[in-house]
């Protein structure tokens, strides 16, 4: 009979990673907005809150939502681009390069459901290295002065 060999992981050297680090996670913040009259009877009649609205538009707009469909996303995707947000400073084609890299991210986290917990901590630990790194790589990419931890304010 033939031993099997055994799956050797260096998951220890990593830990620090097992947790995404705080200036990463996803947060509350308490926004104050002036909610446009026409929004607000809009909201109304449709029963749907404000809050509800914003929330699902952000959460699909970078793939973070799970139950998104691509033809939910991409509409948002184009509104945003429509918009003209984070231009000049990103070309359009920055901008779609940034989405997609978000939807692969997603696309990976997807895979993880059939995984052992061994897998599933290994898997977590090179996602949260990952985001740290492409958001200081994209953060970077224009020379920019600012110092990561201006994070702390979005």
């Amino acid at each position: 009979m033939k031993k099997k060999k055994s799956k050797v992981k260096l998951v220890e050297q990593y830990a620090e990673y097992a947790e995404i680090g705080d200036r990463y996670t996803s947060r509350w913040r308490k926004l104050d907005l002036l909610i446009p009259s026409n929004f607000r009877m809009l909201c109304a009649i449709l029963q749907v809150k404000p809050e509800k609205i914003l929330m699902d538009f952000m959460w699909m707009l970078c793939y973070s939502n799970k139950d998104a469909t691509e033809k939910q996303i991409k509409p948002a995707q184009q509104f945003f681009l429509s918009c003209r947000f984070g231009q000049p400073s990103y070309s359009k084609k920055d901008i779609k390069q940034l989405f997609a890299e978000l939807k692969a991210v997603r696309t990976v986290y997807n895979t993880t459901k059939k995984m052992d917990m061994e897998d599933k901590e290994l898997f977590w630990k090179s996602n949260h290295m990952y985001i740290e790194f492409w958001f200081k790589r994209w953060f970077e990419k224009n020379a920019r002065k600012d110092d990561i931890s201006v994070l702390e304010e979005y």
